[in-house]
């Protein structure tokens, strides 16, 4: 008898501790730490600029949701966007201007962008046809970019 209530108290507290952990949501895809470098500029910037993305993108709703983080830029920002649609090694026009993000030559900023699937489609954005570009006086074209890659 004391050995059956072990079991049932022991797989009751099994129950629990599985219910209660964070279950992983199908529908989100997580990138981390994506690389932001003047070397994926086209043509590419010789800078100690760097930086980070943070991408999340929620097929369901369909929106990314992102963290951009920058550090040693050459002067403050004068432009700052997503651009499409084009991949590694090729340059595109911008899909989306940010506004009331910091110019500072470091900071970090945050977002979400709206993949409508007429001027932004799902499709290009899971092939890695998008970027994010900042821009600086001492490179108008742009200084460090950022790939947005979910696969």
């Amino acid at each position: 008898m004391r050995l059956r209530k072990s079991y049932l108290f022991l797989s009751a507290l099994a129950i629990l501790a599985f219910s209660s952990c964070k279950q992983e949501d199908p529908n989100l895809i997580v990138r981390t730490n994506l690389p932001m470098e003047g070397a994926q500029e086209v043509p590419a910037k010789n800078t100690a600029a760097n930086g980070s993305i943070d991408v999340s993108y929620n097929t369901s709703t369909k929106t990314l949701s992102y963290t951009v983080r920058w550090n040693s830029l050459t002067g403050n920002i004068v432009g700052f966007h997503i651009h499409g649609v084009a991949t590694k090694g090729f340059n595109a026009g911008i899909i989306q201007n940010f506004s009331g993000y910091s110019t500072a030559q470091t900071g970090t900023f945050s977002g979400t962008f709206f993949v409508d699937g007429v001027v932004v489609k799902e499709e290009d954005l899971l092939r890695g046809a998008y970027y994010i570009n900042i821009h600086t006086p001492t490179n108008p074209g742009g200084e460090i970019r950022a790939q947005i890659l979910l696969q």
